[in-house]
């Protein structure tokens, strides 16, 4: 429906003022802001009310320091490290005592020449290496710790970054929309005001009041959303550090450029990754159970000494008893080895080329991850580069044509409309895309962890 611009100037006037308003002030909230360093005071796990802004910097140094999960393997660790010194040595002598050769007629201790009061210690010995074997067992297993605390601190810096972002989208989509929101509540107005005199039709004010109800119910969704994702930001940092404000800016995470590797070079980049070291002390571990089966060929031995006390004589010329002193050896005989050391034998053996098939099951796991990472972050800075470059400078120009449009009547409210949240809409998913690819830059640094730390040493 077409109105004569001389017959409702007011209503044109007022309309061109709103929308001339929300074409400067929404691009100025909406603009992308990626590649701004921010930088906070990451000195105390708890944020200080002078600065209660959270950078994801000093979110990333609160979520790592008294983690408890990595408290614990670190225990856990020291535990196995103290094992390993008990396991290398021998086991504990065994004392011995006896009284031996005892008349049942008398029960008397000096009656006959061979009763005897033993005192013996018995050592035993294990099969041929088998100590060190298991020392060395028990300190690879402390070491596996030490992989598995490196994975769970890439994995928590990963978990952090990605819902620290999240966070940050929410916020800033729920600032874009209150924003047009505003403006929308003035175009309500005034189309209001210009229906109760009679100048303007029942249909541009109920599609006004509709989007308006819209706007609420996007923001009642992102509100939801916003507090669903501080929740998960406060496992790895906590709740009063959780609800504290985020910077501004999107915060920088710069990755190497990666697209250019083979798969075989992407392969050697993950030789140093905790999934693939932690995968390696299983292997090693595996390897000394093969080891220590082995020993259990050779024969393992016991020493016996033993002193017999004997009394004197009850009567006689010569009373004294001479004392004895037993030794003896004890030795294992692993000569029916068919139904027991074979087939442990060939069990660690099985499990030892089922661990090496898991690790490159896991490596290839890793590679198809990364190449997917990449794949999606080369999109995504495309994506992010039209956006920036030509969607959202359409958006505003076909809203400024719309208004124009309407105003020299070749047009219509509802074009006005459609327009305005077309442009609402792209500076949304354009912020949508920029968040998207820095939280893919968060999953790659996860893959190639040891060298983003390198580079950043």
């Amino acid at each position: 429906m077409h109105y004569m611009p001389l017959k409702y100037p007011l209503k044109k006037i007022l309309l061109s003022v709103f929308f001339s308003i929300h074409l400067i002030a929404v691009p100025a909230l909406t603009v992308a802001q990626s590649g701004t360093k921010q930088s906070g005071s990451t000195s105390s796990v708890v944020l200080t009310q002078e600065n209660t802004v959270l950078t994801l910097k000093e979110a990333e140094h609160i979520a790592l320091t008294d983690e408890p999960g990595i408290i614990s393997q670190q225990w856990q660790a020291k535990a196995l490290s103290e094992q390993s010194v008990a396991d290398g040595q021998l086991m504990d002598p065994k004392l011995q005592l006896a009284v031996a050769n005892l008349p049942t007629d008398t029960f008397d201790f000096d009656q006959e020449n061979m009763t005897q009061f033993k005192v013996g210690i018995l050592q035993q010995f294990p099969a041929g290496n088998t100590l060190d074997l298991k020392q060395q067992k028990t300190l690879k297993q402390a070491q596996l710790f030490d992989s598995r605390i490196s994975e769970r601190k890439i994995t928590i810096l990963k978990d952090v970054r990605l819902t620290y972002l999240e966070v940050y989208y929410w916020e800033q989509a729920y600032k874009t929309i209150r924003q047009n929101k505003r403006f929308f509540s003035q175009l309500v107005d005034i189309v209001q005001s210009m229906f109760s005199v009679g100048r303007n039709n029942q249909q541009d004010l109920i599609r006004a009041q509709l989007e308006l109800s819209r706007l609420d119910d996007r923001l009642t969704k992102i509100t939801q959303k916003i507090k669903t994702q501080r929740s998960k930001l406060s496992r790895w940092i906590g709740s009063q550090n959780s609800y504290n404000p985020l910077a501004k800016k999107l915060p920088d995470i710069f990755t190497p450029d990666l697209s250019s590797l083979s798969d075989e070079e992407l392969t050697q980049l993950f030789m140093t990754h905790p999934k693939i070291q932690e995968i390696d002390k299983k292997l090693e571990i595996s390897r000394k159970d093969i080891e220590l089966v082995k020993e259990s060929y050779k024969p393992g031995w016991g020493l016996n000494v033993s002193y017999g006390y004997r009394d004197n004589k009850p009567d006689g010329p010569n009373r004294n008893r001479a004392d004895f002193v037993s030794a003896g050896v004890t030795i294992d005989l692993p000569l029916f080895t068919a139904n027991r050391q074979d087939k442990k034998l060939l069990s660690k053996e099985h499990q030892y080329q089922a661990l090496k098939d898991k690790r490159n099951e896991i490596l290839r796991q890793l590679v198809s991850g990364l190449q997917q990472e990449i794949a999606n972050e080369e999109q995504l800075e495309k994506r992010h580069q039209l956006y920036y470059k030509l969607l959202l400078p359409q958006a505003k120009r076909q809203t400024k044509a719309s208004l124009l449009a309407y105003q020299s009547d070749r047009g219509d409210f509802a074009d006005v409309m459609r327009a305005y949240i077309d442009d609402l809409n792209a500076n949304l998913d354009e912020r949508r895309i920029a968040v998207d690819h820095l939280q893919t830059r968060a999953r790659i640094l996860y893959f190639i962890s040891d060298s983003y730390s390198k580079n950043n040493k």
